[in-house]
């Protein structure tokens, strides 16, 4: 008699996805046969994360294993022991009658499978090493950010930017910054571009500047270390300078500027030598320019901070700043 495929369900909240969890998936995929595992998020309109992102999160570190969304009409995550009947009657029609297994970090997997006569499989991942719980990680991912895959970082990741007029200091203080709190800064694309293309700027080249430098940020921030990112400039940069040098802003540049969220703007002051380079363009409005970064960060009502004084002092001034941002 021919022996039914061995299917398994792997059931989470994935709030947010960890590599205890990454190393219960892989341990089910090799349990299971080829192709018969299915992976279930559990979801609640109480959630802190979307199940939107839960899903994209594993669909990228899991592409060939399919992704379920089962919503509990009661909450019951409170308690790792607690399941939902609407949970209970989505699994039913997903766990197979013979041959069924559930791999699941909390105690309530251990009581689904005896309800769905399911085999109930444990996996234990402090055996690699991962010993904090996802309530830990969620209430301080920060403290516990290696447990987290580089596809969720961006999420969680503070964002500081650095932002100025021209020749302020703000490519060496985003690489210093990033050197004090052991992570990575995002470049400011517009130089790269220019460097690459010359000096000569249109509307058209102002939208692939902001697109560049939403795609570094966006790929640098998989990369942080320590829960924080330090960038470059940003796109309310690219608002200033598309009117200054074109005239014009797109109206996708000032839609996406409003979208994208920094947790600090450190705002480097005028009150240092002007020194030239092949991507600057306005060494005598640098005080108009600065008082409409001002206006700017206040209207779009931006957390930030103005650093002044000389090398050193600004160093010390963004630090201190910072600190206080993540403290907080």
């Amino acid at each position: 008699m021919k022996q039914t495929a061995r299917k398994g369900v792997v059931l989470g909240d994935f709030s947010p996805v960890n590599k205890a969890q990454i190393h219960m998936i892989e341990f089910a995929r090799h349990y299971v046969d080829a192709g018969q595992l299915t992976i279930i998020v559990d979801e609640h309109a109480q959630d802190t994360i979307p199940v939107s992102k839960r899903v994209a999160w594993l669909n990228e570190l899991f592409p060939d294993v399919t992704v379920k969304r089962i919503a509990s009409a009661t909450w019951h995550k409170s308690d790792p022991a607690d399941y939902s009947a609407s949970l209970v009657k989505g699994l039913r029609r997903i766990v197979p009658k013979t041959n069924g297994h559930i791999f699941c970090l909390e105690e309530r997997g251990k009581l689904l499978a005896g309800v769905l006569g399911a085999a109930y499989i444990p996996v234990d991942p402090t055996l690699i090493g991962f010993t904090a719980t996802e309530a830990e990680i969620r209430k301080n991912p920060l403290k516990h950010w290696e447990a987290l895959p580089p596809c969720v970082r961006p999420y969680y990741v503070r964002r500081v930017c650095v932002f100025g007029p021209e020749s302020t200091g703000k490519s060496t203080l985003a690489r210093q910054l990033a050197e004090r709190f052991g992570t990575v800064a995002v470049p400011e694309y517009a130089k790269t571009y220019i460097e690459a293309k010359g000096k000569d700027i249109d509307a058209g080249d102002m939208l692939k500047i902001a697109r560049g430098q939403c795609a570094s940020e966006d790929a640098m921030a998989r990369e942080a270390k320590n829960g924080v990112l330090f960038c470059d400039s940003d796109l309310v940069t690219s608002i200033i300078w598309s009117g200054r040098l074109v005239g014009t802003v797109p109206d996708w540049l000032r839609k996406e500027a409003d979208k994208r969220h920094y947790d600090l703007y450190l705002l480097t002051h005028y009150d240092v030598p002007w020194v030239d380079d092949v991507h600057r363009y306005i060494p005598k409005e640098s005080p108009a320019f600065f008082d409409r970064c001002v206006l700017e960060l206040e209207s779009r009502q931006r957390n930030f901070a103005q650093i002044k004084g000389g090398w050193d002092e600004r160093l010390e001034m963004a630090v201190a700043a910072v600190k206080a941002m993540l403290a907080d």
